[in-house]
């Protein structure tokens, strides 16, 4: 089935992707329901501000730099 191989690999492409940023994500989305727009502006960009401080996003920078698919690990 070419829907359940499509989830499959979309399956496997979150797992190994940045999972503190794909968490942060998740819950940004659920807490800017409740907030105006530039509340939601601003937890944006502290939420960012967060993610920046991982290794993950290190190697994700040094990834992209170098023209390479970045390897994550989870922090």
């Amino acid at each position: 089935d070419d829907v359940l191989e499509h989830a499959r690999k979309l399956a496997h492409k979150l797992a190994h992707g940045p999972t503190f940023a794909h968490m942060m994500t998740k819950t940004m989305l659920e807490q800017e329901w409740s907030m105006s727009v530039d509340q939601a502006i601003e937890a944006e960009a502290q939420a960012q501000a967060i993610c920046m401080q991982t290794r993950d996003f290190e190697r994700a920078y040094h990834a992209f730099a170098n023209k390479e698919q970045p390897i994550f690990e989870g922090d």
